[in-house]
């Protein structure tokens, strides 16, 4: 775990894992509250996964908006790129109980910056697997959310 980054141990463990442990109170309290979902993100799950890595004093932003696509509401969530190393943006989207997790990632590729959206598959209440839904051209939060929307409107 020493080799991961903090944003993707917080954005691909942390979130994820800390949605599917409190899925009903994330659901009823959480997603739908933007200054509740601000404080799941840049504290509860910040402080956590710091914890976790031994990185103490120090804290995030991030810029939240939301959507309705396909009958899910959406929340995006993108990050400030002095920590977003790995993970530009997530997208949560909920319809009923139903929760899917989104990222936005960036790998190099030829010493070119490359962006990906991605998906953290939920099943049964535990992550199942990862899927990649391929590079969007440049890192622009209307790509993510082009592609997210797409998915969902399937």
């Amino acid at each position: 775990m020493d080799k991961v980054s903090l944003n993707y141990y917080h954005t691909n463990i942390v979130i994820p894992n800390m949605i599917l442990a409190n899925k009903d109170f994330f659901l009823s309290k959480i997603i739908k509250n933007s200054q509740n979902m601000e404080y799941f993100i840049t504290k509860d799950t910040f402080d956590k996964a710091c914890k976790k890595k031994e990185i103490s004093e120090k804290s995030i932003s991030c810029n939240l908006t939301a959507n309705e696509a396909g009958g899910y509401f959406i929340v995006y969530v993108e990050f400030p790129n002095d920590y977003a190393d790995h993970t530009k943006a997530i997208a949560i989207a909920t319809k009923g109980s139903i929760i899917r997790y989104f990222t936005y990632e960036v790998d190099k590729i030829n010493n070119k910056d490359c962006f990906f959206v991605g998906e953290w598959e939920f099943l049964n209440d535990h992550i199942d697997k990862h899927l990649n839904y391929g590079q969007t051209s440049e890192c622009k939060m209307t790509l993510f959310a082009g592609k997210v929307t797409e998915i969902l409107e399937g």
